[in-house]
């Protein structure tokens, strides 16, 4: 996982904050109840300020993550009592090890996109099939390419404008550059907010890597996995050429 994507603290700090606004609760709710389904350990891979984790903990899950950014994490420990901090690590996904195997892990919101070539991908699976159980499930999503994205891009768009605290606005402005021999997109934020010393402006870039169907498959397979189901939406509707995400369960 490059530095590029490692985040900012004033990334991690807005971001609840912007999600709880511009996203459903549709892939929140489908990993949710997953996760109150499995039979046992559960390890969310990406596991950042706790969007997921928090509410899974609050409903009884026994689960776990880990996730590469300190300043995620940091958010994540405000929401969580300090007696349940043993199962948040900072760990990489490429080189995890952790003395448990899990009944289900899970890589929710694109995290598998945070890795930018096969060798990254592939030790991550590795690992990721290493903890877990003989009959475990691994669920991750991506996003379809949107072929106009991909080769345009996107000029500057507000995508958030409201307030982060009482009295202090936050707006947060997206524009993404591609590479699409790499399957890459590099999107920037442009964060500006008001706070008690004045207005701030921050721009942090970072690089996605996109899937297609079948490198998804092929990935898998030489990673040791099987799949089970590759959905195209977290309703788990069959894949088809209308579908906005790639929601792949896997198997060992």
């Amino acid at each position: 996982m490059s530095k590029e994507n490692h985040y900012p603290e004033f990334v991690a700090r807005f971001y609840d904050v912007i999600y709880d606004t511009i996203r459903t609760s549709v892939d929140h709710d489908y990993y949710l109840t997953k996760m109150k389904n499995s039979r046992g350990h559960v390890l969310e891979v990406g596991v950042g300020t706790g969007r997921l984790f928090a509410d899974a903990l609050n409903q009884g899950v026994d689960i776990y993550g880990i996730d590469v950014n300190q300043t995620m994490l940091d958010q994540l420990h405000l929401r969580i009592p300090a007696s349940e901090n043993h199962r948040i690590n900072l760990a990489d996904v490429r080189d995890f090890s952790l003395n448990m195997k899990f009944d289900l892990i899970v890589a929710p919101f694109r995290v598998m996109s945070h890795l930018l070539n096969g060798e990254d991908r592939l030790a991550a699976l590795r690992r990721i099939k290493t903890h877990l159980e003989a009959h475990g499930t691994f669920i991750w999503d991506v996003f379809v390419p949107d072929p106009v994205l991909c080769s345009k891009g996107l000029e500057p768009t507000m995508e958030f404008d409201g307030f982060w605290k009482e009295g202090k606005r936050l707006q947060r402005v997206i524009s993404v550059k591609p590479e699409p021999s790499r399957q890459i997109n590099h999107a920037t934020m442009r964060f500006i907010w008001d706070d008690d010393d004045g207005k701030h402006d921050e721009t942090w870039t970072f690089p996605l890597h996109y899937f297609y169907r079948y490198e998804i498959e092929h990935l898998l397979h030489i990673a040791g996995f099987k799949i089970m189901d590759l959905f195209g939406d977290f309703q788990e509707h069959k894949l088809d050429d209308t579908s906005k995400d790639f929601v792949v369960v896997c198997g060992k």
